[in-house]
């Protein structure tokens, strides 16, 4: 069994990921689970390192912290002997884009976005060993907004754009980024990609997902400043894992299952 240290276990997204192992426990993985406050102790010897933590909101100067913890989490990464590190960016560093690849070039529009990117631009200063691999992670279901608003039983208010259709985004379910992370962690070290978009394929309709859950929906005419499709290009995370086309009924039934936070 291979140690790998899981960074941020008190998040929405460690908390998730951690029922979900818990019933379908990885493969030839033995997760340790930190919290910050875990760090002031011993740091255990692990093959890799899993930094889930991130600060997603607050005033730019909060937002920076990003950068801070990836740069705790390599130094942790050196002190466990682990030869890889997995950095969560966020798919908010491109921008507006539609279909956007790796290659695309970021253009971040808010300030969350443009802190992830500082921090990868900083990840990109940290040299070969450990080898570290950021993804741009797609909406998790139950960690954004849309989900906020389905766990506190209000009315989901979507903008409604010419074709009739509300916003469409990438999404990955809990159980979909479990198997993300089994793959990459199973990865030769050489093959492990300096950045990958995650997300299921295809996107979904925010309106699938509301009426999948039950819950009221209002339309409003589409906002100045709203755009109707943000998504990924999977294909190189394809190439790695399989993963069931995103569908609204799975993602609502995923975060029923392993947690309906807020």
């Amino acid at each position: 069994m291979s140690k790998v240290l899981i960074l941020g276990a008190t998040g929405k997204l460690g908390a998730a990921l951690r029922r979900y192992w818990a019933e379908c426990p990885p493969a030839g993985l033995e997760p340790v689970w930190l919290s910050r406050a875990d760090l002031e102790a011993p740091v255990p010897e692990a093959a890799a390192v899993v930094a889930l933590w991130g600060v997603t909101q607050g005033a730019p100067d909060v937002l920076a912290r990003n950068v801070a913890l990836a740069e705790a989490a390599r130094v942790l990464a050196k002190a466990a002997g682990a030869e890889r590190v997995i950095h969560l960016s966020s798919a908010a560093v491109y921008g507006a884009e539609r279909a956007a690849t790796e290659a695309t070039a970021l253009a971040p529009l808010g300030a969350y976005g443009q802190a992830k990117a500082d921090m990868e631009a900083r990840i990109a200063l940290f040299g070969a060993s450990p080898r570290n691999c950021v993804l741009r992670l797609a909406n998790v279901a139950g960690c954004d907004s849309i989900f906020r608003t389905l766990a506190g039983g209000g009315v989901a208010t979507l903008d409604r754009f010419e074709d009739g259709a509300g916003p469409r985004r990438s999404y990955i379910g809990v159980a979909a980024f479990g198997a993300v992370l089994e793959a990459l962690l199973a990865l030769p070290l050489a093959e492990l990609p300096p950045v990958l978009n995650v997300a299921q394929p295809e996107a979904v309709g925010m309106e699938e997902i509301v009426s999948a859950a039950g819950a009221e929906l209002a339309w409003v005419p589409a906002r100045a400043g709203a755009v109707q499709d943000v998504t990924l290009d999977v294909s190189a995370l394809s190439a790695l894992v399989a993963l069931p086309e995103a569908q609204a009924g799975a993602l609502v039934a995923g975060w029923k299952r392993y947690g309906g936070w807020a």
